[in-house]
Order: structure tokens, then sequence, then C-alpha cells
């Protein structure tokens, strides 16, 4: 594309983000500072409505930018934004960690992050193959109940109730920790099979012919926890855009961040180790038309995933993945420091 035509498809995707409204020759030729007429410029926003980069809406004499154009402004025409300081202070205060807990850290510091950018944030969390569960508790909470609790090194806690329907004694439920502690104790969880889970059975009913049942109890809790996890928050954050008024279009979108699935599936499939822009259909389909999402993948010795922002296809998508590259950096950074503590 000549540059003029670059110029000008900047500045018309630029003003449309800013304002909302569709785009004027007269905003094109202020924004762009071009020392060319206002017929100039008209010819030439009628040339990229031509090539498919922009669209004029029925209702006005303006244009807006079509999905090609915002696909080939990230892709040619986007500048790095550098994060600011004081929003980078921001961030670093909402991945504080009260908790000691993985898992809690991140749904807190999900939250905060769509408050800050007032976005939907959505992210993915698995367990790589050095994680494993360094420490089994058990906990009698009645006379026949009992609460497993797993620990593992990345700082996952999953608890697990169980009730048996016999006398356990002290020592009873001693022997059980031991056997418990030996299997799963500093082995790497997703390796396990369910040939390790039948042996541990067997281990179980010559402990005590009654303490069977608590392999697959066991074998749930693990599953449970080399699952990839799924993090969303802020969607009531999409009701603010002008975009999604209308009442279908926010549905499709809330119907799809109800099953965790499929944004597992949206965001492990999105680009490759660096951070990646889908624009409309490229995200999920027709219903994801209106839509603009920046994922960017992170990972450490103990666990990897992805951050995103989902939002209208009206963002800011440079200040945006500034913010989003930034946040996934400190969130593995956080990781890194739990590795080493």
């Amino acid at each position: 594309m000549k540059e003029r035509l670059n110029v000008i498809l900047k500045a018309a995707v630029e003003a449309y983000v800013d304002t909302g409204d569709p785009v004027s020759s007269k905003l094109i030729l202020e924004r762009a500072a071009l020392k060319v007429s206002s017929a100039t410029v008209r010819n030439d926003l009628a040339e990229l409505e031509g090539a498919g980069y922009l669209e004029q809406p029925h209702t006005s004499a303006g244009r807006i930018p079509t999905e090609k154009g915002y696909r080939y402004y990230v892709d040619h025409l986007l500048q790095a934004a550098i994060l600011p300081v004081e929003r980078a202070a921001v961030i670093d205060e909402a991945i504080e960690d009260p908790t000691g807990n993985v898992d809690e850290f991140l749904k807190h510091a999900l939250s905060r992050f769509s408050e800050i950018t007032g976005y939907t944030a959505a992210a993915v969390m698995a367990h790589s193959d050095e994680d494993r569960i360094i420490k089994v508790e058990l906990v009698k909470t009645a006379d026949n109940c009992l609460n497993l609790v797993a620990i593992t090194r990345s700082g996952t806690v999953k608890n697990s109730f169980c009730r048996f329907y016999f006398l356990a004694s002290d020592e009873d439920i001693a022997d059980l920790s031991e056997v418990l502690n030996s299997f799963l104790g500093d082995v790497s969880f997703s390796r396990l099979t369910d040939e390790d889970f039948e042996a541990l059975e067997s281990r179980l009913s010559a402990l005590h012919q009654n303490w069977n049942f608590v392999a697959g109890v066991v074998k749930n809790m693990v599953n449970s926890i080399r699952n990839p996890k799924v993090f969303v928050s802020g969607q009531s954050n999409l009701l603010s855009h002008p975009e999604f008024y209308e009442v279908h279009k926010v549905q499709n979108v809330m119907n799809f961040l109800s099953r965790e699935d499929e944004i597992r599936t949206l965001l492990s499939n999105q680009g490759g180790e660096e951070l990646s822009i889908s624009i409309g259909s490229e995200i999920a389909g027709i219903n994801f038309s209106d839509m603009g999402l920046i994922v960017r993948k992170y990972g450490s010795r103990s666990g990897f995933g992805a951050i995103s922002l989902l939002g209208p296809k009206r963002m800011d998508y440079g200040a945006n993945a500034s913010q989003v590259e930034y946040f996934a950096k400190c969130i593995e950074q956080y990781l890194k420091d739990r590795e080493g503590s």
C-alpha cells in the first residue's frame, strides 16, 4: 500500500478508536497533518473502502475500519506503546499475593486487572511436568469424615473430602497418610497413570479392607489439579461499550465465557510464545465479529498458560497490548520467585 494510504488508514483507525464515530476527511486532515486537499483525502478514503479496509455506514458520511482494516493496522501500522510508569505501578499493586495459594492469587490478580483495564480478562493456567505434590495432609473432621489436602510445589492447594462408614482410629489414619505420601510425595502428578492408581488401590486394600475407595478420591483430586484451570473476570465490563448495547450480541459472548472448555481451547490455540492479537471472526467465528482479543502466553518451571483481554474490536490495541505484556511478565516472575523460595 502506498505511504499516504497507510497514513490515512492509521489516522482513520485511531480516530475511530478514540471517538467511536465514523471518520470524516476533515478529521483525517487534522490528525494526519497531510499537505493535500480534502478532495484528495476523500479519494483516498474511497480507495481504501474499495479495497475493503474501510466501510461507510449507511447513516453517515464518515467511514469506519473493517476487520481487514484493523488487521492491516495491527500487522503493519501499530507502533509499540510504552506502558506509563503510573499504570505499571497500579498493575504491580494488583499482583500482590496475600494468600500464598497460586490459584487464589491468579483469580485475585485477574479480577484487579479487569478493573484496571475496563475489559474482560481471562486466563488459563496449567501445571508443568516439573510440578509435583510435595505433601498430603489428612485431617479428620468428624468420626467418619476425612479431608485430604494436597499441596504442590508451585503452591496449589487442593482439598478433597471423603466419608467412610467404619471406625477408623488415629493409627489407621496415620498409616493411610504414610501410604498416600509415599505414593504422591515428590512425584510428578502429570505422569501418574491409571495403572498407578490401580496399584495404589491394591496397597490400600492390603492396609485396610475398607480403604480401597480412597484411591478413587485421590485420582479425582490429582486430575482436578493437573487439568488446566480457567479464570474469567470482568464480564460485565462488556456492557459499558456501545458495541454491546444490543442484547443478542452480549449474550453470545457471555454464553461463550461461561464455557470453560471453549475458553481453554481458545487461549491455548492463540499464537506462539509471543503476544498475539485476534480480531473479529479470527477469534471464534461470527459471534465475535465485534470483538478484539489480546493474548500473551507465559511459562515457568512450575506452570504455564495464557493471559488475555477481550473487548470491542474498537479497542486501543497498542495501549492494551503493553498492559497484557506487562501483566503476563509479572505473573511469570511471581511463579519463578515462588520456585526459588
